[in-house]
């Protein structure tokens, strides 16, 4: 598929009506210096020829004019060239053509803006560009306007012919095919090259992700390419991991097999939002008084413990009947489990395990396993329940929520919105790499022969079983992170301590939606103007509609229009705080949460233990995964948290986005905000004993990728 805005000389010409098209419509020439930044990114810049063409406020069109400066090398990267140029005079000029010959080696080009001003003038006229150009392409002025408060007839035929043409190419995905059926909407591309090239992920950034599997040049499990043997002990693991060309094994993994450590990754590892307040046990969770007694270290009953908020609950339901895939390597079965777990906040102010059930369904052969139980049988029970819990952080909080989700913003955005609206201003940085990321998902990862498909119990085809189930409980309000710890119970700070993850989340949250509420606030004055954005009001009927495929009168909550600034400022901040910063906080952490496998194996070789007093070490390390699949988990684990080189992040929001000193006041604002943010938790994190740190604003990449 062609870019986007990408398009022929002679389709150029028809893009905007004849009658505002008037092809040097004046004789009179004037110099015009000319500005053109190139991106920072690897391979951004170019050796190929660029030329430009401006469009008048009146219709005026100048001649395209070649852009170069003798015996200089233009166009490199994250470089900013300036020029001067003789073209014909079209009063203010308001529609920029690039042309990029696309020549030569080095012939991709990524644009980050254009600013021309004619001599004479102050005046500077601003283009953000902020893509790689293709061909031929058109640029709007840069001044943001919703679609009703544009009065020039220049640039109303060319927002209109804009979202016909993004139309006509951004198709959705049929609903109808077996790979779409029960699946968020997403994108029409079979394959990488089938998306627009602004989709696209980075060469540089495809590199680093490549090699990063590799763990770089070094791939220090070579060796065990072959190996299918079984670990030896669990120290054998953490040792073999603590290589010098790993990334260093984090303190915590030492004390893996504490309670504490359990119970604190829960709050803070890479499924942090899966935790609830326990106000009522479970009926198929048949945990007695009698059964935790020795945890209660309050002296109060389990009822009272639950009744003061002070019990906890992970259930796993969503793979009860599910089938488990095979080992990739010897076909034999994998086994896992359809878990639940009781947690209590102790006097210490410890969250700890105090009763796992390993199956939804309670029997003679699915015990209650609590701490009084053997250390073995007790271990085994929280690694199998560990197990189910990364199987289900894998599929439904990385790839559901993480980017599934996201992908239905993304396609609505690009066919409703124009480039010159504020909205889309605001949410295409965050979004842009999603349609690739989750193609690479779908062809790399849950395909059947794909790592997860291989890596996880619930592969097999399990795992699109998963996230069907998924989509079918998702509601609107679960982009939210407020109303996610509202509904969990977990909001109150005072009664779970230490849970930064939650702590860290509200403080960006706040700190977003007073941000986007500044911005949409420079263009929207009253309700009334959102409910009359056309652009806006169709945005929101296609995410309903095709995004996430109104059926049965479910809408998952999401509004049928758009009806106030409060209620766009939420839905824009919650599209921008799931592409970053609950992406980071969960990406950040799979390597330090996966390194040591014992801790959160992504699949089990044996069935879950069905009577006491059985476990052994040596069961415990036959169950675990083998040397190989150990090693896949780990590299997987290393590429999916890796951060590429040219990465921007949310603590250095991007000025180029928009153009009006209102706007760029609230940028440096939000900026100044993440650094203040940065500060007090570094400030946490040097009283605490593990620190957190997995949604520092300098870890938090601004665009969701892998």
């Amino acid at each position: 598929m062609d870019n986007l805005r990408s398009m022929t000389s002679n389709a150029m010409n028809h893009f905007l009506p004849s009658s505002h098209f008037k092809e040097g419509g004046t004789t009179t020439r004037v110099t015009y210096h000319v500005t053109v930044t190139t991106g920072c990114m690897k391979f951004a810049g170019t050796d190929s020829n660029v030329y430009i063409a401006m469009t008048g406020a009146s219709g005026d069109r100048t001649s395209l004019t070649k852009l170069d400066n003798a015996f200089h090398n233009d166009f490199e990267r994250g470089s900013v060239d300036k020029f001067k140029v003789k073209m014909e005079d079209i009063g203010k000029p308001v529609i920029l053509t690039i042309k990029h010959e696309e020549t030569g080696m080095f012939s991709d080009w990524y644009a980050a803006s254009v600013s021309v001003q004619k001599t004479g003038e102050r005046e500077v006229y601003r283009f953000p560009v902020n893509m790689w150009v293709s061909g031929m392409v058109q640029v709007a002025i840069g001044d943001a306007k919703l679609p009703q408060n544009e009065e020039n007839p220049v640039l109303i035929s060319f927002r209109k012919h804009e979202l016909a043409k993004k139309q006509r190419h951004i198709q959705w995905r049929s609903q109808d095919s077996a790979r779409a059926l029960g699946l968020p909407g997403g994108i029409m591309a079979n394959s990488f090259e089938e998306l627009p090239r602004n989709l696209q992920l980075d060469e540089g950034m495809t590199k680093d992700f490549e090699d990063s599997k590799k763990l770089g040049k070094y791939n220090i499990f070579d060796r065990f390419q072959e190996v299918v043997d079984k670990w030896d002990n669990f120290a054998e693991v953490r040792n073999f991991f603590a290589h010098s060309k790993v990334q260093k094994l984090p303190e915590f993994q030492q004390n893996w097999e504490r309670d504490e450590e359990f119970g604190r990754q829960m709050m803070n590892g890479c499924h942090p939002a899966v935790l609830k307040r326990c106000d009522q046990l479970p009926k198929n969770f048949p945990v007695t008084n009698r059964m935790v007694s020795s945890q209660m270290t309050r002296g109060h009953t389990l009822e009272q413990e639950i009744k003061n908020g002070n019990v906890y609950v992970i259930d796993l339901n969503i793979l009860e009947g599910l089938s488990c895939g095979k080992n990739p390597f010897n076909h034999n079965a994998y086994f896992s489990c359809s878990p639940a777990c009781l947690l209590y906040l102790n006097s210490k102010k410890n969250l700890v395990p105090i009763a796992i059930q390993l199956w939804q369904q309670p029997g003679v052969n699915n015990l209650v396993w609590t701490p009084d139980d053997s250390d073995c049988d007790w271990l085994l029970a929280k690694m199998y329940f560990r197990n189910a819990e990364a199987n289900v952080q894998m599929i439904v909080e990385k790839i559901f929520h993480c980017h599934f989700v996201l992908e239905p913003f993304v396609v609505g955005l690009l066919r409703c919105l124009s480039q010159n609206h504020p909205v889309h201003k605001l949410l295409l940085p965050h979004l842009r790499y999603v349609c690739a990321a989750n193609l690479a998902i779908r062809t790399s990862l849950l395909n059947p022969g794909g790592a997860l498909d291989k890596l996880l119990s619930y592969g097999g085809g399990a795992q699109n079983q998963i996230i069907r189930s998924a989509l079918k409980s998702f509601r609107y309000e679960h982009l939210n992170v407020r109303k996610v710890f509202t509904g969990n119970g977990t909001l109150n700070k005072n009664k779970l301590p230490g849970y930064h993850f939650r702590d860290d989340s509200l403080v960006l949250w706040d700190s977003l939606q007073k941000f986007v509420g500044k911005i949409l606030g420079i263009y929207y004055k009253s309700d009334e103007d959102v409910k009359v954005d056309e652009e806006i009001q169709s945005y929101i009927k296609e995410i309903r509609s095709k995004g996430f495929w109104l059926k049965d009168n479910d809408d998952k909550g999401f509004p049928e229009t758009m009806s106030s600034i409060s209620n766009l400022v939420e839905f824009v901040t919650c599209i921008v705080f799931t592409a970053s910063c609950r992406q980071a906080a969960v990406s950040n952490a799979l390597f330090d949460i996966y390194v040591n496998v014992p801790n959160a194996p992504f699949s089990m070789s044996f069935p879950p233990p069905s009577g006491k007093g059985k476990t052994s070490h040596d069961t415990m390390m036959q169950c675990l995964p083998s040397k190989q699949l150990s090693c896949l988990q780990v590299s997987v684990c290393h590429a999916l948290s890796r951060h590429h080189q040219d990465q921007v992040y949310l603590a250095d929001y991007p000025g180029s986005l928009f153009c009006e000193d209102a706007a760029q006041h609230a940028i440096v604002n939000f900026r100044d905000e993440m650094t203040g943010i940065s500060s007090s938790i570094r400030g946490r994190n040097e009283r605490s004993m593990i620190p957190y740190d997995f949604l520092l604003p300098e870890k938090i990449p601004l665009a969701s990728s892998l």
